[in-house]
């Protein structure tokens, strides 16, 4: 079964697959997932704030709270001045185990026009395997909003599309996409498959280590032995005549 923090997780790789900047931020409550976008649409710069959140049951009210919370947060951090030739959209899901017939209903309704900008709300009924947000066209700006719907739907995938990649990637032995959570150092580099540290040798097998010899005569040996000079030579350590 599809958990709430595994579709969140892949609410998370999707906002970077696409470009965005990930971050967590507290909304309200919960710890959010926050990914920013901004893109150009026909000559206007589009702000796009995506926030989701898990929690146990989504209620409308609970869904409406998120979003005005979601919506404070993007505005704090939108690029440029929302207007004419900047808008500003703000997509919040909130992902449960359950999700109340009034939530969905309020994540399905069209969502009315705004000066500069758009608010679309996202429910998402894990259990069930439902996603309900509002993906259709408006009158105005029909190359805007299927910029919209494209956004959302690829941010907000359905739960049995998250469900079979998660089957896919434990099947490959892959760890399945979880939320990010506080930053931690970076882990070090894993060594390769089937790799063993090399163990030193046993101490027996190096030769004795000691101080050099001394110089002279080694121990056990005698200096050469020279026979006599014949007749005639002078002896040994001797100067021969005239010399």
């Amino acid at each position: 079964m599809l958990t709430k923090e595994q579709y969140l997780g892949a609410v998370a790789e999707r906002i970077q697959r696409s470009g965005g900047r990930l971050n967590t931020v507290q909304i309200g409550p919960s710890a959010a997932v926050v990914g920013l976008f901004t893109e150009s649409v026909m000559l206007s710069t589009m702000n796009y704030c995506v926030i989701a959140a898990a929690i146990p049951e989504v209620t409308a009210p609970a869904l409406y709270d998120f979003t005005g919370l979601a919506t404070q947060h993007a505005r704090a951090n939108v690029m440029g001045t929302v207007g004419w030739t900047a808008a500003s959209v703000v997509i919040a899901g909130l992902i449960g185990d359950r999700v109340y017939p009034d939530a969905a209903q309020a994540a399905s309704a069209k969502s009315g026009n705004q000066f500069g900008g758009e608010t679309r709300m996202v429910a998402v009924d894990v259990a069930a395997a439902q996603m309900y947000a509002f993906v259709g066209g408006k009158l105005w700006g029909a190359a805007v909003q299927g910029s919209v719907n494209a956004k959302l739907t690829f941010c907000f995938p359905q739960p049995a599309e998250v469900y079979q990649q998660v089957q896919w990637q434990q099947s490959q032995g892959q760890q399945p996409p979880m939320p990010p959570g506080p930053p931690m150092p970076p882990p070090g580099q894993q060594p390769p498959p089937g790799w063993q540290p090399q163990q030193p040798p046993p101490a027996h097998q190096y030769p004795p280590v000691g101080p050099p010899p001394a110089q002279g005569t080694p121990p056990g040996q005698h200096p050469p032995h020279y026979p006599p000079p014949g007749p005639g030579y002078p002896q040994h350590g001797q100067r021969p005549p005239g010399y």
